[in-house]
């Protein structure tokens, strides 16, 4: 049963509103450009409104003007004047025109209403598919998110800007550079050096953090949202596909506190470590760090997860832990290709959301196996990941992955190990390294030099 055949249901619809543009489009060349631009056929409900807009169109394509005469004499040509109204409601559309101020309102009625009549349509698409139950319930999922998603897309999709309007903003983008006290003009990584090379995390990046297992990528990640919510006071969202958020918080209350889990475990905490605990676990309680720890999650669940909290609070950055562990969309797609899209659309989501975006990621097989530090090329078996991402850095333990057969192992101190932040790509700026001090007791990072540390 059709829209239409329904038993007592209206399809979102303005009648008023396409006779008030089409009567304009027959009056005003300049409005006729308006509406061509920003409305498609499809987007009027009534037939006879089709028909006549399709005539202007095709009238416009032929670098025709769109008058009365005009669009009537091509109705006439495609045999289709009497089924659009004939001459008569031609010229009725122009009896009552409204201000030419408001066309561009009724423009954007006609696109809303069009809007929500494609989200009944796909809505009921989505109720089919439930009812027949044939498919996996992800894939059913991802599918309606992402038909809902295209209907966004196609509202939020981007237009010509004149460069006149940008200059502006330029302008008001390099003052605030110019007014800013120190280096960081993005959100500050709590490490100096890094800050200094970066200049911090920016809106629409996607930044990649790379490293063999067990080096300490998800703690790095911790300290950095950790350092991000406290001193923005705004919210860090994390998804985290591997651990629980149970246990990432015990990381971060660890991290946060100076104390590792051991004495804890062994029950020989002093009375003041953890008074020092619970004083961590009042400074956490105040941050507005979100976890999600659903352990298969895709892109397009991500990218809803984020709209939704973007709604309700201040969000400036979004954690992923870790990439490889994110479910593609169901294709039987290889591994490549998949990986390739999540990559690609956690840049997506970085742009749309406005938002940094950091996604954790493991490095290929032969790059475990082989020693010294990872480089791009340790990546590109995940397919697009260094084509998509504005910023790259990998950790590095040098003393633990040296090629020296276990022959310096007892010299190094498992508590305090040398790890390198390298940045591999970086599209704003240089690449290098920054040292740091990994104290794997509490799973978190120091510069070398105490004093650099804010």
């Amino acid at each position: 049963m059709s829209m239409t055949e329904e038993k007592g249901f209206r399809p979102p619809q303005s009648l008023d509103a396409e006779k008030s543009v089409l009567g304009a489009m027959l009056l005003d060349q300049e409005l006729t450009v308006e509406a061509l631009d920003a409305l498609n056929t499809k987007d009027f409900f009534d037939r006879k409104h089709r028909m006549i807009f399709q005539a202007c169109r095709d009238l416009d394509s032929k670098n025709s003007v769109t008058d009365m005469v005009t669009v009537g004499e091509e109705l006439s040509r495609k045999k289709t004047l009497e089924e659009a109204g004939g001459i008569e409601y031609l010229a009725s559309l122009t009896d009552d025109i409204p201000l030419l101020s408001n066309v561009l309102q009724y423009i954007k009625i006609i696109k809303d209403k069009a809007m929500l009549r494609q989200l009944i349509k796909v809505s009921r698409e989505n109720i089919n598919e439930v009812l027949e139950g044939t498919e996996d319930v992800e894939i059913v999922l991802d599918t309606a998110a992402s038909k809902i998603m295209a209907i966004t897309e196609s509202r939020a999709s981007g237009d010509f800007k004149p460069i006149s309007q940008l200059v502006s903003r330029g302008i008001e983008e390099l003052e605030k550079l110019r007014n800013t006290k120190g280096y960081v003009t993005g959100l500050s990584t709590g490490f100096t050096e890094l800050d200094k090379m970066t200049t911090g995390f920016h809106p629409g990046e996607l930044i990649i953090l790379a490293a063999r297992p067990g080096v300490g990528k998800t703690s790095m990640a911790l300290n950095m949202a950790a350092h991000i919510a406290k001193n923005t006071e705004k919210a860090v969202a994390i998804f985290s596909l591997e651990m629980s958020d149970a246990m990432l918080t015990q990381r971060m209350l660890c991290a946060d506190a100076h104390i590792g889990t051991k004495p804890i475990i062994e029950g020989t905490l002093s009375q003041k470590a953890w008074y020092d605990l619970q004083a961590a676990a009042d400074r956490l309680q105040r941050m507005k760090i979100f976890i999600d720890d659903k352990a298969s999650i895709g892109s397009m669940e991500i990218r809803a997860k984020v709209r939704s909290l973007k709604r309700r609070e201040d969000l400036c950055m979004v954690f992923v832990d870790y990439l490889q562990l994110m479910r593609g969309d169901g294709n039987t797609e290889n591994r490549q290709q998949e990986i390739a899209r999540i990559s690609g659309d956690l840049k997506a989501l970085s742009k749309e959301m406005d938002l940094p975006v950091m996604a954790l990621s493991q490095l290929s097989r032969m790059a475990t196996k082989r020693s010294g530090a990872p480089k791009l090329s340790d990546l590109r078996e995940s397919g697009a990941i260094e084509q998509d991402a504005d910023l790259v850095m990998f950790l590095h333990q040098p003393e633990i992955h040296a090629d020296t057969d276990g022959e310096f192992e007892d010299q190094i101190d498992y508590l305090r190990i040398k790890t390198m932040l390298k940045i591999g790509k970086q599209r704003n700026g240089p690449l290098g390294v920054v040292n740091l001090i990994f104290r794997s007791d509490i799973t978190r990072f120091f510069p070398v030099d105490p004093d650099e540390f804010n």
